[in-house]
């Protein structure tokens, strides 16, 4: 898809589909969250929580054994802070020691118009300085609130404080993330923006390659959302090696991904709508040939597949997808569909990955709410989940 240096490896399409499964979900999973931020470097935010926050369920795909709430527990708990909160694919959590590769959008954050004035900043700071950390309920008390999506003022100055390094967060207090000074946040040996624009990009680039496995310009591009144009001119520069991939033309891999043996996410899983797997629609189409879509801000009547639907990745392929929720120790299926010829383990799959996923999110039921899905789906699955849990039970 992409003109670039001459590669002098070529995979198919099914190597390329089994490197980048293998560097999103390795085969053992990481030990703890840590190792997972550290390879993956960008793990998204989302403020839904229908079955559970975007993170946690990121993280609880990769970390065997872990649930949403030992998730959190980690992350903003413990005494010492493991990520901070920033723009760096959507709104993310970064590992600490990435701190300085994210000099070059706090310039960029300070150049634009609505960078806050030199008062607001004032004003704001030496509020936090005198206060402490705080949620952005607190810092906007007595101030008119945006109206519907729209910021407002003292969210707008909150944002680009945060985009532009004068503030930072590592902690939440109840669900609420604390804005607090950067230097109160961040680890002295990572507070700096000593790198150059191209220093920072070109590593960001490398680690974004690691990420993925193998990838286009566009893909490397979008995972830590800067224009294709610039990470094809840096491209080079770093640690990745080209390859020619079928039907894509040229594309980087990471040089570890190309050299060890390839293993297969052992379990049949669902992957939160904003997984680092599929996250970027053209790649996941490039891939699985799967058009991956988000309705929840779609009017109920045009949506086709539900409000907050996980596709189901099973045998290197995504192969179903499903709406989920959860109450009271619940998790509910409320929509089902599969893929075009997709083979009769599919309902065992689709079992499987709901117990996992019911695990995770520590919920100790599984139902099947009505018209979830045609009715000769409906009959498997109700069928399948029983003889896969003895916790399973379906509404009849």
């Amino acid at each position: 898809m992409t003109a670039g240096p001459d590669p002098q490896v070529e995979l198919s399409l099914a190597e390329a589909r089994d490197l980048a499964i293998a560097a999103s979900l390795p085969a053992d999973g990481f030990p703890d969250v840590t190792a997972a931020l550290a390879h993956m470097h960008i793990v998204q935010l989302d403020s839904i929580s229908t079955l559970a926050r975007a993170h946690q369920l990121t993280l609880t795909t990769r970390i065997p054994d872990t649930t949403t709430t030992t998730i959190d527990q980690t992350l903003y708990d413990g005494t010492e802070p493991v990520a901070f909160d920033y723009p760096a694919h959507a709104l993310a959590l970064v590992p600490l020691a990435d701190w300085p590769l994210w000099a070059f959008r706090r310039r960029a954050s300070r150049r634009r118009p609505q960078y806050p004035d030199q008062q607001t900043r004032a004003a704001l700071l030496d509020r936090i300085t005198t206060e402490g950390p705080l949620p952005l309920r607190r810092l906007r008390e007595g101030t008119a609130a945006g109206a519907g999506w729209t910021w407002g003022p003292v969210k707008t100055a909150v944002e680009f404080l945060l985009w532009s390094g004068d503030l930072a967060s590592h902690r939440r207090i109840g669900g609420q993330r604390l804005f607090d000074l950067a230097e109160r946040c961040i680890p002295d040996e990572h507070l700096n923006d000593d790198l150059t624009d191209d220093e920072c990009l070109t590593q960001l680039l490398t680690h974004a390659g690691t990420a993925l496995g193998v990838a286009t310009v566009d893909d490397l591009g979008d995972y830590i959302r800067i224009p294709t144009s610039l990470a094809a001119r840096l491209l080079p520069g770093t640690d990745l090696t080209p390859v020619r991939v079928q039907d894509w033309g040229t594309a980087w891999a990471a040089g570890e991904a190309l050299t060890r043996p390839t293993r297969r996410f052992p379990e049949p899983v669902f992957l939160g709508p904003f997984d680092n797997l599929i996250w970027h629609r053209p790649r996941v189409q490039r891939l699985f040939g799967f058009t991956q879509t988000f309705e929840a801000y779609k009017p109920a009547a045009r949506r086709i597949h539900g409000y907050y639907v996980c596709p189901l990745l099973a045998e290197g392929r995504l192969i179903g997808r499903a709406d989920f929720a959860r109450s009271a120790g619940t998790l509910t299926i409320l929509k089902v569909s599969f893929e075009p010829g997709t083979g009769p383990d599919t309902p065992t799959h689709f079992a499987t990955a709901c117990r996992s996923l019911a695990a995770a999110t520590t919920q100790t039921r599984i139902e099947l709410a009505e018209n979830t899905a045609e009715p000769a789906i409906t009959g498997l699955l109700r069928t399948t989940l029983a003889l896969n849990g003895a916790n399973s039970q379906t509404n009849r």
